[in-house]
C-alpha cells in the first residue's frame, strides 16, 4: 500500500504528459528518501513555482506522506477500550464503569458498580444485584425480568390465572390443574407456604412443621404454637405433665414439683441449670435472680453494697475521703490544683481557691489579695497589693487604676474609690440612689387577696419625679412601686412604722395621678395622703405616718412613696377582690350611719362565716381602721340600734322566712373577725318587721330576735370586710344596716 500511495503522483504526472502537459522535471531526491530501496523509491516532480523562497529556506517534497497513527482495535456497542483491548465496563470487574477501577474481592460488576457477591439458596436466584425466588416472585417468574399480569400470579415458576381461595386457605394449584384451596397453617405438603413440604415424621402445626412423635421417655408439649419433646420428669415448666410449671423454690423431681432450697435460698438458672443460690449473699444473684451488684460491691443481707469506708457513686465504689471526683459526696468535684482530703477539696498550702482553680493570691494579678480583685496593666501584684502609677484620667482605687469616670456608675466606688452602693441602691452620676427611684425601674408588688404585704425601702438620696400633688409633704424625693389588678377590688396603702414624716400617692399606667376618691376619704388628686391620723397603735408609731385606700378597675398602678424628708420606710399593702361577694358595695362605710334599705336579690352565696351564710347572696361593705385597741366598730340589723331593722316576711301572708346573719373578715389576716345570728347584749331588740302590704318597711313585728348584730370589733389595721347574708334563702330580704366604723 505503501508503494501505492508513493507512486500516485508520478502516475497522476505522466498522464498529464501524455495528454500534452508540462514536460516532468528531473527526480530529485532528498534525504528522507535515501533510506528506501532503490526498487520503491517514487519518482518525485517538482512543479514551477510561482513564489520564489529565500535560498536559505528548503521546502519538503509534496509527495512524501507521513503514515497515520495506529488508534488500536475497534470496539463493538457498550464496548470502551481498556490497555489495548476491548471491554465491557458495565460488567468488567477489572473495568467496572471506568478504565483500570477494579472491584475488590468479594465483589462483582454489576451495571457498571462493584457490588458484593451475593449467594442465593434454591429454590432463590440472582435477580438485579439481589436474591428472589423465582418459583413464587411475579417479578421474576421462572427467570429474572419475567412480569406476571395484574390478573396472575406465580406459581412453580410460571405465571397462572389468579384465583379465590376461602378465608384462611391459599391456592397451591399447579400451572394447568384443577383449581386446589390448602390450609398452610396443616398441610404438611404445603407448610407455611405452598410447595413446603415436610419432612418424614413431622406434622404442620402453625404453619411450622413439628415432629409429631417423641422417643421415648419425652412428652410431646406444645408451648406458643411450637411443639417440643420434653422430659416431663425433670422439666420445671412442665413437670409431671404439659403446662405444670414449680415455683421459684422448687425442681421437678420424677415428675413432681419438690421443694429444693430453703429459704433464704432460690432456685435460680445459671447457665442454663437451675441452682439453688443464696440471694442473701450471692454478688451475682442479689436479693432475687439475675440481680448483679455493680464492681467492687458485694451482696449483703440481700442488698448490693460497698465495703465499709467506700460509697457508690456512679455505680462504682469510691472513697469519698480521697477521691477528687467525687470529695465528701458522690458528684462533688474538685478544682483545678486541689486535692481532697478527708472528704473536702483544698488547695496547696499558701494558695486559695478563686473561680474553680487554686491560686497564689499574693502574686496572681487577676486575683490579688483576694479573689477576682485584678490589677489594671501595666499594674503588677506583690504582696497581694497591685503596685504601679496611674495615668491621666485614672487614679487608683483598692490597688487598681480605674478611670475616674467610672464613679459616676460604678456600685463599688459610687462617687469616690471605697464608696459601695448598697443592694437596694444603684450608682447614678456618682451618687447611690434607690434602684426604684425613677417610675419606669418601679419594683413589683405581687398583691395578695385578703392577705397583707410588706415591703421595706429608702427615700434616702432619692430623686423627686411624677406629677404634682397636694397633701401636705409630697415634694422630697420619692421612689415607686408598681401593680397590676385583674380582677377589680379595693387597695390599701399605709406606712405604719416607717422612720421619717411619709406620704404617698398613686398613678395610672401612664404616669397620671388617679381621681380623688372624696366618697372613700381621699379627695385630693391620686388618692395623696401625708398624715393618716391614726396616732399610735396598731402598728402605727406615729402620726406622721400616712394611708391611702380606694376602689380599682383592672389595670396597672403605680404607688410613690414620698414625704417632707428622706429616710427609712415601711409599706404595707393590702388587696379585697370585689368578686369576695355576690354584690360588692364599692363605696366605703365609715363614722356612724346608716346603710338604707338593701334588698338581697340573689339565693346563691360566694362566702360564709362560721355561724351560717350558705343560703343565700351576700352583701359586701369595707371600711378602714387604724387597728388601735381604743377602735371598736358596730354593725346590726336589730331594732334597739338606731335606724336598724330588717324583713322577716316578705308578706305577712308568705312562708317565707328571713333569718339574717353578719360576718367580718381582715383583709391584712384574711382571718374572720366576729359572726353573729341572732343578736347580742342585754335589752337588745332584733325582732324582725313583717311588711303587710307590697314595697312597706313598716308592720308588724315577729316574736323573735332573728336579727344579727356585730358589737365591740377590734379589727386589725387596714381594710375590714363587712357581710351581710341570710341562713337560709335570702332573695327578696330587705335590711338597713346600723355603723359605727373607723
Amino acid at each position: 500500500m505503501k508503494q501505492l500511495r508513493y507512486l500516485m503522483p508520478s502516475l497522476a504526472l505522466a498522464g498529464l504528459a501524455a495528454c500534452g502537459g508540462a514536460e516532468p522535471a528531473p527526480d530529485v531526491t532528498t534525504n528522507r528518501d535515501s533510506g528506501r530501496e532503490a526498487s520503491v523509491q517514487p519518482d518525485v516532480v517538482v512543479p514551477p513555482m510561482d513564489v520564489t523562497s529565500p535560498p536559505d529556506v528548503t521546502m519538503p517534497p509534496d509527495d512524501v506522506t507521513v503514515p497515520p497513527m495506529d488508534s488500536g482495535p475497534t470496539c463493538g456497542a457498550g464496548e470502551m477500550t481498556c490497555a489495548g483491548a476491548c471491554v465491557d465496563t458495565q460488567t468488567n470487574a477489572l473495568n467496572c464503569g471506568s478504565c483500570g477501577n477494579a472491584c475488590a474481592a468479594g465483589e462483582a460488576c454489576m451495571a457498571g458498580t462493584c457490588r458484593a457477591l451475593v449467594t442465593c439458596t434454591a429454590p432463590e436466584i440472582m435477580c438485579g444485584g439481589g436474591c428472589v425466588n423465582a418459583q413464587t416472585d411475579s417479578a421474576n417468574c421462572g427467570a429474572c425480568g419475567t412480569m406476571c399480569t395484574a390478573a396472575q400470579r406465580c406459581m412453580a415458576g410460571a405465571c397462572v390465572a389468579m384465583r379465590v381461595c376461602p378465608a384462611g386457605e391459599t391456592d397451591c394449584t399447579p400451572a394447568g390443574a384443577t383449581m386446589t384451596c390448602i390450609n398452610t397453617q396443616t398441610n404438611a405438603m404445603n407448610c407455611g407456604a405452598c410447595g413446603n413440604m415436610c419432612a418424614a415424621g413431622e406434622t404442620c402445626m402453625a404453619g411450622t412443621c413439628q415432629a409429631t412423635a417423641c422417643p421415648v421417655g419425652l412428652t410431646r408439649c406444645t408451648a406458643g404454637g411450637v411443639a417440643s419433646c420434653i422430659d416431663t420428669q425433670t422439666d420445671n415448666s412442665n413437670c409431671g405433665a404439659c403446662g405444670t410449671a414449680c415455683g421459684p423454690t422448687e425442681a421437678c423431681m420424677a415428675g413432681t414439683c419438690r421443694a429444693t432450697c430453703a429459704a433464704p435460698r432460690r432456685l435460680c438458672t445459671v447457665a442454663g441449670t437451675m441452682t439453688c443460690i443464696d440471694v442473701q449473699s450471692d454478688d451475682a444473684n442479689c436479693g432475687a435472680c439475675g440481680t448483679a451488684c455493680a464492681a467492687g460491691q458485694s451482696c449483703t443481707a440481700g442488698r448490693c453494697a460497698c465495703p465499709t469506708g467506700r460509697t457508690a457513686c456512679g455505680g462504682t465504689c469510691v472513697d469519698t475521703a480521697t477521691d477528687e471526683a467525687n470529695c465528701g459526696r458522690c458528684a462533688t468535684r474538685c478544682g483545678t490544683g486541689q486535692t481532697c482530703t478527708a472528704g473536702v477539696c483544698a488547695c496547696p498550702r499558701g494558695q486559695t481557691l478563686c473561680g474553680g482553680a487554686c491560686v497564689n493570691t499574693q502574686t496572681d494579678t487577676a486575683n490579688c489579695g483576694r479573689c477576682a480583685t485584678a490589677c489594671t496593666a501595666p499594674a503588677t501584684c506583690s504582696a497581694g497589693v497591685c503596685n504601679s502609677l496611674c495615668g491621666p484620667g485614672t487614679t487608683s482605687c483598692g490597688g487598681r487604676c480605674v478611670a475616674v469616670t467610672t464613679f459616676q456608675t460604678d456600685n463599688a466606688n459610687c462617687g469616690a474609690c471605697g464608696n459601695a452602693c448598697s443592694a437596694a441602691n444603684q450608682c447614678v452620676t456618682g451618687v447611690c440612689r434607690p434602684r426604684n427611684d425613677a417610675r419606669l425601674s418601679a419594683t413589683l408588688i405581687a398583691l395578695s387577696p385578703m392577705r397583707e404585704i410588706t415591703l421595706t425601702g429608702s427615700t434616702t438620696d432619692a430623686t423627686r419625679d411624677g406629677p404634682t400633688v397636694t397633701c401636705g409633704c409630697s415634694s422630697a424625693g420619692n421612689v415607686w412601686y408598681r401593680y397590676t389588678l385583674t380582677t377589680p377590688g379595693v387597695v390599701y396603702f399605709d406606712t405604719a412604722g416607717s422612720s421619717y414624716d411619709t406620704s404617698l400617692f398613686i398613678t395610672d399606667a401612664a404616669g397620671t395621678a388617679v381621681p380623688a376618691q372624696a366618697a372613700n376619704g381621699f379627695a385630693a388628686a391620686g388618692l395623696c395622703n401625708d398624715d393618716a391620723g391614726c396616732g399610735t397603735g396598731g402598728g402605727f408609731t406615729s402620726g406622721l405616718q400616712s394611708r391611702t385606700a380606694g376602689y380599682f378597675t383592672a389595670g396597672t398602678y403605680y404607688v410613690s412613696v414620698s414625704g417632707c424628708g428622706t429616710g427609712n420606710f415601711t409599706l404595707h399593702a393590702q388587696y379585697v377582690q370585689d368578686s369576695v361577694a355576690r354584690v360588692f358595695n364599692t363605696t366605703r362605710i365609715s363614722g356612724t350611719g346608716n346603710t338604707g334599705n338593701t334588698t338581697l336579690t340573689s339565693t346563691s352565696s360566694l362566702t360564709a362565716g362560721t355561724c351560717g351564710g350558705t343560703g343565700g347572696a351576700e352583701h359586701a361593705r369595707w371600711y378602714l381602721t387604724c387597728g388601735a385597741t381604743a377602735t371598736r366598730q358596730l354593725f346590726s340589723t336589730c331594732r334597739s340600734d338606731p335606724g336598724a331593722l330588717f324583713t322577716r316576711r316578705l308578706f305577712s301572708s308568705s312562708p317565707t322566712l328571713f333569718d339574717p346573719v353578719m360576718y367580718a373578715r381582715s383583709a391584712q389576716t384574711s382571718a374572720q373577725i366576729a359572726c353573729n345570728d341572732d343578736g347580742s347584749g342585754t335589752g337588745v331588740d332584733c325582732r324582725g318587721v313583717i311588711p303587710i302590704t307590697p314595697g312597706s318597711t313598716v308592720g308588724g313585728l315577729d316574736s323573735a330576735n332573728r336579727g344579727s348584730r356585730l358589737s365591740g370589733l377590734q379589727t386589725p389595721r387596714g381594710v375590714g370586710v363587712l357581710f351581710s347574708d341570710a341562713l337560709n334563702a335570702s332573695g327578696g330580704m330587705i335590711f338597713n344596716m346600723r355603723y359605727e366604723a373607723n
